[in-house]
């Protein structure tokens, strides 16, 4: 009896939380939208969240990272204030969130489909809402898709932004297990130092990525690597356009692990390949440039960040500092609004 009013409380919550959220970010504005549907894009239908204050703004498309990991539903949490003065288009990529269930025998997502699927979505925003350019903006490994977009249709893109800027992959976690040995050893963890080291070995060593073993890895340097403030589990539930969808993808790594992984290998196997490497090195910005890093991310290090944004030789340029902000740093405020500076400035 005690489980049940626990539970039934839980929903009451839960559902009294969604619906305030729903009220308190609800675009009002005559000439706003606020729009989530399915459009045909790559020969299938995939979902799309458009929202901000006046659609006469420019407009930013959010590239999510992962590969799977969808962020439209809690976007509501962070970008409020930024959608006064721009029109805000996220997407739940092929193979990933809503899009997957809407196709879930759809070829699995591959890097050509992908950079298809974006110059799609592209063309019909532009032609959709009356822009020449948009601006591209991807988080994690949604900086690998957004760059190499960026790379190759120049044209069509008003300013690139990058947040948790991926860079070279192996190069970051040896770097990060580095840090998190130095600790383990400084905080006489000895036995916690060398199992680290070991994982990081077992991991690189291997002849095809093992994602398990990986995230074993991530467990371990975790213990001792500051995490900062990332967007939370709390946000998430409590977002007012999470769908069913959206709640069975995100937990679908926990309790299908293998088959989340499956969907994604092929971009796995390109994040952590050489070739993939080779392909984002080779990208050269002609369009301005925003990298945003959380002083506390290890997975995609800051001083890394910082150094890959030394060597762009675009000069319209800006580097971004969320202090205490880990690999996802969408701070209210504190994000939008420096964002929003450096837009002002760059463009």
């Amino acid at each position: 009896m005690i489980l049940f009013t626990l539970i039934v409380l839980f929903f009451i919550v839960w559902g009294v939380g969604r619906f305030i959220n729903s009220q308190k970010f609800k675009i009002r504005s005559e000439n706003g939208i606020q729009k989530t549907h399915y459009i045909t894009i790559g020969g299938i239908e995939q979902y799309v969240q458009i929202r901000g204050q006046d659609i006469l703004n420019p407009i930013i498309i959010v590239i999510h990272g992962g590969p799977g990991n969808n962020m439209a539903y809690y976007s509501y949490y962070w970008q409020a204030n930024l959608e006064e003065k721009y029109t805000l288009v996220h997407w739940d990529q092929r193979g990933c969130g809503n899009t997957y269930y809407r196709n879930p025998k759809a070829e699995n997502p591959t890097l050509d489909l992908l950079l298809s699927d974006l110059d799609e979505l592209v063309n019909y925003i532009c032609s959709e809402y009356g822009k020449e350019k948009v601006v591209i903006m991807g988080h994690s490994w949604g900086t690998f898709l957004g760059g190499v977009y960026v790379g190759k249709h120049p044209e069509k893109v008003l300013a690139y932004v990058g947040v948790g800027q991926f860079n070279d992959i192996w190069t970051s976690e040896e770097f990060a297990t580095e840090e998190a040995i130095r600790l383990a050893n400084l905080g006489s963890k000895t036995s916690d130092a060398e199992k680290i080291k070991e994982q990081f070995q077992l991991v690189k060593s291997s002849q095809k990525i093992d994602m398990k073993e990986f995230m074993k890895l991530r467990q371990l340097t975790g213990k001792y690597l500051p995490n900062g403030e990332n967007t939370g589990l709390v946000v998430r539930l409590f977002s007012p356009y999470m769908t069913f969808n959206d709640l069975r993808w995100f937990f679908s790594p926990l309790f299908n692990f293998n088959k989340f992984i499956e969907t994604q290998r092929k971009l796995y196997d390109i994040l952590y390949s050489e070739s993939g490497l080779s392909m984002y090195n080779h990208t050269k910005y002609e369009v301005p440039v925003i990298i945003i890093a959380g002083d506390c991310d290890w997975i995609t290090p800051y001083s890394m960040a910082q150094k890959l944004f030394d060597s762009i030789s675009e000069p319209r340029k800006e580097f971004i500092t969320i202090e205490k902000g880990g690999h996802i740093p969408f701070k209210p405020g504190v994000f939008t609004d420096k964002l929003s500076n450096a837009l002002n400035t760059v463009l």
